[in-house]
């Protein structure tokens, strides 16, 4: 296992893999953190509508998956009410095979009113596609399993998570009320930072209509001054921004590598998003 995957499964909160036996369904305003299986795919995530929306060649047929053959990690805080008031979501994309909430994150989480689900088994060695059309099911299925506000459904993700949730972020906004990439970002648009010269890897432009409702929801990027990507975060954010990103926020965290940020930058991007929805 590479050294910067191990490290990030670490910080991650579990060993890679490390999966419960057999998670049961998700059961509707469960609590706690657990691991569970959903039952519904999303209509996004049908392979002919997903490869039709980002313009992908070719079949998906071996790419595609089962949902009863995977499991996703949940935290629900405590305080969470199904009679209360609605809460926000966070679909988080790993860049590693579990989906569990790093520890230290739950008080943030608690103190927002924000669930978090992931899928597992979906990190940077699976194809685009399935690990797309897990966090539209996941995005799915916590809707109808939670009292939850569609208002404040937010994607984020870590590494190559954070370039699928940029992707997610600008494509599906329809689903998603705003983004948080962290250390990884990719676009639509053709960006070459001056540190490497190397073209940051893209998506297909999305359909014009789908790109003017994203360019007013917020999208966060997150990187810092020891970040390898921090050029390509940068220069994607500028490339954004230039493009009528109107809700565009760059954080650039001065000690931070690349690593998940300490839960108060962590929150720091959380509050930009909730705070543009308000």
């Amino acid at each position: 296992m590479p050294k910067t995957v191990l490290l990030l499964a670490t910080l991650l909160g579990g060993a890679v893999g490390a999966l419960a036996q057999d998670p049961e369904p998700l059961t509707p305003h469960r609590t706690g953190t657990f691991q569970a299986r959903l039952t519904e795919r999303s209509p996004e995530s049908d392979a002919n509508r997903w490869s039709a929306r980002f313009q992908f060649p070719g079949a998906l047929s071996r790419w595609d998956y089962s949902l009863a053959s995977e499991s996703f990690s949940l935290y629900v805080p405590d305080d969470y009410d199904a009679d209360g008031e609605p809460y926000g979501v966070l679909v988080w994309i790993s860049p590693v095979d579990t989906g569990a909430i790093p520890p230290p994150l739950r008080t943030v989480f608690d103190e927002r009113r924000l669930i978090w689900i992931s899928p597992d088994n979906a990190g940077n060695q699976r194809h685009l596609f399935p690990r797309a059309g897990l966090a539209l099911d996941a995005a799915l299925n916590v809707q109808k399993a939670y009292n939850v506000d569609p208002s404040q459904i937010f994607v984020s993700g870590l590494s190559g998570g954070g370039r699928m949730a940029t992707m997610h972020a600008v494509a599906y906004p329809e689903l998603f009320a705003g983004g948080f990439p962290i250390i990884g970002v990719t676009t639509y648009l053709a960006v070459r930072p001056p540190s490497t010269g190397q073209l940051v890897p893209q998506f297909p432009s999305p359909a014009v209509d789908v790109l003017d409702r994203a360019r007013t929801q917020p999208l966060v990027i997150m990187t810092g001054s020891g970040d390898f990507n921090r050029g390509e975060c940068r220069a994607a954010a500028e490339a954004f921004e230039g493009d009528g990103f109107t809700n565009l926020h760059l954080l650039d965290i001065e000690g931070m590598g690349h690593e998940l940020p300490s839960p108060r930058n962590f929150a720091r991007g959380l509050d930009l998003l909730l705070s543009s929805v308000d």
